[in-house]
């Protein structure tokens, strides 16, 4: 009877949700499973025009943060106003993001171009670290614009400092994004589109937000909670003295 047991010891039985962490983030992507799928799905549709695919992105991201942090988010009511907030502000920094792509894969063709030579070797290299920073930057970028209240600037300034500040999760970024491009390729040419609209993107997304929001809330969220807390309370102390 030791399934019965376990029964008994999950999630909504009786045994709380991990409270942070990859368990919780396993935990809660098994529960709102399909909430996932249809926030991929939505991604996609509001991606369409192209344009719109910085705006689709952070709505996606924020769906994915609720999900992990709360445990559960109303999916069209957050994806819907995160999209219209992020129209406009998303634009220049996907435009910045997507020139750094290009220029990454402009010098790895050089690379490629003049094989076996130091140029091919400076080129590969040039082209792989702007592929890297663009992928890394904008991962923590667009998560942090879906949470915060910040402005491009700072919201830039920010995810390049706490991208440094914590380069194994940077890298852990990076190499989920690698594997799912690489598994898209190995997919081709037929299942990789269906699998994209599907789950594809969330598949990736879903743990770099994750891994995001967990340093900014190490290195901003938490400091600046403990920071107002410290503030209200020297601010209560100051009246009572005055009112003594």
């Amino acid at each position: 009877m030791s399934w019965l047991k376990d029964r008994y010891r999950r999630e909504g039985a009786g045994r709380p949700a991990p409270a942070s962490g990859w368990s919780r983030v396993g935990a809660m992507g098994l529960t709102h499973f399909w909430k996932l799928i249809q926030a991929n799905l939505l991604f996609v549709l509001f991606s369409l025009p192209v344009v719109t695919l910085p705006a689709a992105l952070t709505a996606l991201n924020r769906v994915c943060v609720l999900i992990y942090k709360d445990g559960n988010v109303f999916l069209w009511y957050e994806f819907w106003r995160e999209w219209k907030r992020s129209l406009l502000r998303s634009l220049l920094p996907g435009l910045f993001f997507g020139l750094l792509l290009y220029g990454g894969y402009f010098f790895l063709s050089l690379g490629n171009g003049n094989f076996g030579s130091f140029l091919g070797i400076l080129f590969w290299c040039l082209g792989l670290l702007m592929v890297a920073a663009a992928v890394i930057w904008g991962s923590y970028f667009f998560v942090l614009i879906s949470v915060l209240e910040l402005n491009n600037r700072d919201a830039l300034k920010n995810a390049l400092i706490l991208w440094l500040a914590r380069p194994g999760s940077a890298l852990l970024c990076l190499g989920i994004a690698l594997l799912l491009f690489l598994a898209d390729l190995a997919l081709l040419p037929m299942i990789t589109p269906f699998l994209i609209a599907l789950i594809g993107v969330v598949l990736a997304q879903y743990p770099i937000c994750y891994l995001v929001y967990d340093v900014a809330e190490d290195m901003i969220l938490i400091p600046y909670a403990e920071q107002q807390r410290r503030e209200a309370q020297n601010h209560n102390e100051k009246s009572m003295e005055e009112t003594k």
